[in-house]
């Protein structure tokens, strides 16, 4: 089922303000090295070891189950697993290491935005649009120190 990422909303983005300001995310200490993990909401997501990506509560709650799976399976690096992406169809796909068994498919239309800039390396045919950073959708943690946010 595709669910698309582009809504038609006017207006500003409303977010889960009690998962901003002064919130300390719970930190886990994985394979790689700490990482956050985000509340047990679908508008809040692993977005890296460090970061959590607010999602538009104007979204229904599907559709942000849906985004919140995308960002992880991107963002979170898994010991068994790697992103496998074709850069001729714009797809992409998470394979185990050992027996290159697809683990996860990317809705194609996020795998589009999610590696847009690496499939134009590979494919400057393809000239997918690179977005511009998260800016106030993203906040990024200090895990030095998990009571410190940063930026």
């Amino acid at each position: 089922m595709l669910l698309s990422p582009f809504k038609p909303c006017e207006g500003s983005p409303i977010f889960e303000e009690e998962y901003r300001g002064n919130y300390v995310p719970k930190v886990i200490k994985t394979e790689f090295d700490f990482q956050v993990v985000a509340p047990d909401t679908p508008y809040v997501a692993a977005a890296g070891s460090d970061k959590l990506y607010f999602i538009d509560t104007r979204f229904d709650t599907e559709t942000a189950k849906h985004i919140k799976e995308q960002i992880e399976k991107a963002s979170i690096p898994r010991l068994d697993e790697y992103v496998a992406i074709d850069e001729v169809l714009a797809t992409a796909e998470l394979k185990n290491r050992v027996t290159g068994e697809t683990t996860f498919v990317f809705d194609p239309a996020y795998a589009r935005v999610l590696f847009a800039k690496g499939m134009n390396r590979h494919n400057p045919e393809l000239k997918l649009p690179e977005h511009e950073p998260a800016g106030d959708w993203e906040v990024t943690y200090d895990l030095g120190n998990a009571h410190t946010k940063r930026g």
